[in-house]
């Protein structure tokens, strides 16, 4: 398809019955030049008493090989019956062609009159253009018809290529039926087409060109025609497979439609990705999402509740939003008011979903603090008595206090367990080193650790995290009942000294010196910047650059010093203690809030040593079988279990067997675009990008150069690859393997995927580094195509700086 936009808009004209185009006129440079007057009367004549526009329809835009989009000037709005306006409009259009072209004779521009009563405009790809896969991709806005074209505006859906049109919203089934047409039309390229979905669901075409960005990504452009429908099918039995996938999980869940979220509880989309390889998915169900993340939380009042939390729909993990509203209820409410509750929170959900990283503090009531009583009252509005209400006030306040007041009996016991964790660590780690080696032992002491860290180490964490969320929603709610000032808890949570605190002094302590590599790599030498991922380095493996220890982190770690004596007023705490209840005095209670954060941190510290461990172990036994440790990447904990006892020469067959089919079945469902928060089968095939509302951290306001760590090359080499000092960082996915960065002076810290009480959000109040935590694919992508930007946190705000 090598034709002008003016050309294959008349080409169209004629052939298409499930789409329009509006009346037009091709006016060339030499037309207009040599006959400038009659060309002008002509397009008043044509067009007399009606609005249109001028478009740009010049040969050096929608090729294979570029589209050019938006580089030369359209104007709408131009009144037909105005000469003035019509000749400034085409000479215009005309002019910006001549910054790339000395001859525009043979250039054209296209009049066409202005499509009305629009309800939808935009872009629609027939690949999803960043990767190809298999979607189609629609960029559309509601108030403007250029918003998405000129990039000043724009909302996102993918549909997959074999969603059926008659089950899709009206306006969006009409504009796929119109896609089919036009891709039967022009079968040889994916195509980008720019459309108009008018009031009465009459699809309007502006445009049609072949999808440069994809073409470029095809092998063999030829094959497209060919491989079109094949691939289709192939497609087409993935979602159905994820359809069925999600149907089960439903069944197993006792739900009609379950609820899922990528985010919720214990954010698996933050600790091991969106897309995690067999085993970093089997491990972190194995030692948390498999029970710990119950068993923790019992011992402190909450409701038992058996079975896995965390499931996959293709590769990608989910967390089930009905186990962790049960698992958050106070063990005591009765079976009437958990009906009720559940029944309000899914409704809660439903009417938000960019709630869903935020439950413990906006949808489920969890704990009490000093705005419980207010947020209780919202009940009322959903049939619940004033009796029912008090019985949850009562529930809660119960919990929450013995939880404080239980904290350091609770505490000593976990430590004893951590203890317990570390001798059994150490004692397979010496025997591992000092014995021969042979895969049969390994395995059994890659067993032996999952086991010590499932016994004694992540249902111990789940309690302390469990705790630490409570801490943070009494610190919030402090702030909120105007206990204290925003500035307060924020430098009250930079006296927190937490496992990246001691860090942060160890790093630069090393950058200066004061300490060895050896010394600093037997404390974090196990810390990978993908806790769960096989691929990635430990701290030990890299080749730190000392010398990008930065002034401005220097100028950070000084004024964390200062406040590190700078506790909450004892006075506002006692007074704060004495309208709520609590049985603690206020040195107590002070001591919970900043002790149950720190033992957070500090636990998940010291059990991914174990995991650290394990991983190596398994690296090792690759090696003895020959398999890399991408190869090892594609087996589960289950299949690493299951050939334990038989001899080295079956281990490998099965696994060869196991990892190719792992391998395919991954790759496959990599292609797979999926929502963060699914709520039915239909949202597997409709995918509509809802812009996340981001967590924001401290009362700062930065403005920065910004550094994208999203490449393997970056997130490998932390000292060396990028400069990130006095930057504000953006990332998808942050969990402690990237401590690192908080040893660099950042100016500011944005996430992709990460919760107000996550392990990153802690972080960065601890280091009052200004911080977007979660911000969803919306607002990242458009961040990671800025080269500067103000991050204003007191306001809730990313702004674009010049």
């Amino acid at each position: 398809m090598v034709l002008t936009k003016a050309d294959t808009l008349d080409y169209l004209k004629n052939r298409i019955t499930k789409s329009r185009i509006e009346d037009l006129m091709i006016v060339t440079g030499k037309m207009y030049g040599e006959n400038r007057k009659q060309i002008l009367a002509d397009i008043q004549s044509q067009f007399k008493g009606q609005t249109i526009v001028v478009r740009s329809s010049c040969s050096n835009e929608d090729s294979s090989e570029t589209s050019n989009a938006g580089h030369y000037d359209s104007i709408l709005d131009v009144d037909a019956d105005d000469r003035d306006a019509v000749c400034h409009a085409v000479e215009t259009v005309f002019d910006s062609y001549k910054k790339d072209l000395p001859d525009i004779r043979n250039e054209q521009v296209l009049i066409q009159t202005q499509t009305k009563s629009i309800i939808s405009s935009g872009v629609i790809f027939s690949r999803e253009i960043k990767s190809g896969r298999l979607y189609y991709a629609i960029s559309y806005d509601e108030d403007s018809t250029d918003a998405v074209t000129s990039g000043s505006g724009g909302k996102t859906i993918y549909i997959a290529r074999t969603a059926e049109s008659s089950s899709l919203p009206e306006r969006w089934g009409v504009l796929i039926t119109a896609m089919r047409e036009l891709e039967d039309i022009f079968p040889e390229y994916p195509l980008d087409v720019e459309f108009a979905v008018g009031a009465d669901l009459t699809v309007t075409i502006f445009q049609v060109r072949p999808l440069a960005a994809c073409i470029k990504k095809l092998q063999k452009p030829s094959d497209y025609k060919e491989d079109r429908a094949k691939n289709d099918r192939i497609f087409g039995e993935l979602i159905n497979k994820i359809k069925q996938q999600y149907q089960k999980l439903s069944d197993l869940l006792y739900e009609k439609q379950a609820i899922l979220s990528d985010m919720a509880f214990w954010n698996p989309a933050e600790i091991i990705g969106v897309n995690p390889h067999p085993l970093d998915f089997s491990l972190y169900r194995e030692i948390i999402t498999k029970a710990a993340w119950n068993q923790g939380l019992t011992t402190i009042g909450y409701r038992v509740v058996d079975g896995d939390l965390m499931y996959r729909v293709g590769n990608k993990p989910y967390i089930s939003l009905r186990k962790s509203f049960l698992c958050l209820m106070p063990a005591d409410l009765d079976e009437d008011m958990v009906k009720k509750l559940l029944a309000f929170y899914d409704r809660k959900i439903l009417s938000d979903i960019t709630a869903h990283d935020k439950i413990e503090f906006e949808i489920v009531f969890s704990n009490y603090d000093f705005t419980t009583e207010d947020r209780l009252q919202e009940l009322l509005e959903y049939e619940f008595t004033k009796g029912e209400i008090q019985d949850l006030s009562n529930s809660l306040f119960r919990l929450t206090d013995r939880a404080i007041c239980n904290f350091r009996q609770n505490r000593m016991q976990d430590i004893r367990s951590l203890n317990g964790l570390k001798v059994h660590r150490e004692n397979i780690r010496n025997n591992w080193l000092m014995a021969a080696k042979d895969v049969n032992t390994s395995i059994r002491y890659f067993i032996e650790l999952i086991e010590s860290i499932k016994q004694y180490g992540t249902p111990k964490f789940a309690r302390q995290a469990r705790l630490a969320f409570i801490s943070k929603a009494l610190c919030r709610s402090l702030s909120a009942k105007g206990y204290f000032t925003s500035r307060e808890i924020d430098d009250f949570m930079m006296s927190i000294y937490t496992v990246a605190s001691e860090y942060d002094s160890d790093f630069q302590d090393f950058a200066e010196g004061r300490i060895t590599r050896a010394a600093f790599d037997e404390k974090y030498g196990h810390l990978r910047s993908g806790t769960y991922d096989i691929t990635c380095e430990t701290y030990e493996e890299r080749d730190f650059d000392s010398s990008k220890a930065s002034e401005t982190a220097k100028k950070q770690r000084q004024r964390i010093e200062r406040l590190k004596h700078t506790p909450l007023d004892p006075e506002k705490v006692e007074q704060a203690l004495s309208d709520i209840g609590f049985g603690v005095d206020a040195k107590k209670f002070v001591e919970f809030l900043k002790d149950s954060m720190e033992e957070r941190e500090y636990f998940k510290f010291e059990f991914t040593k174990s995991l650290s461990l394990a991983i190596d172990i398994l690296i090792n036994i690759g090696e003895m079988l020959n398999f890399s440790k991408e190869d090892m990447a594609y087996l589960t904990v289950d299949d690493i279990i299951a050939v334990y006892h038989k001899p080295e020469t079956e281990i490998r067959r099965i696994w060869e067997q196991v990892i190719t089919e792992n391998r395919k079945a991954y790759t496959d469902a990599s292609d797979l675009i999926l929502q963060d928060v699914i709520c039915n089968k239909q949202q597997l095939e409709y995918i509509e990008m809802v812009e996340a509302r981001p967590n924001f951290i401290t009362s700062e306001i930065v403005t920065g150069a910004v550094v994208v760590l999203e490449d393997e090359e970056s997130k490998r080499d932390d000292a060396g690859a990028v400069d990130v000092a006095d930057k504000i960082v953006v990332i998808p996915k942050a969990d402690p393997g990237y401590d690192w960065i908080f040893a660099k002076g950042i100016r500011g810290f944005i996430t992709k995927y990460g919760g107000v009480a996550s392990h990153m959000a802690i972080r960065c109040a601890e280091f009052n580094i200004p911080a977007a935590i979660g911000c969803g694919d919306v607002i990242y992508n458009y961040v990671t195509g800025l080269d500067k930007l103000t991050l204003d946190c007191k306001n809730g705000k990313i702004l674009k700086e010049e």
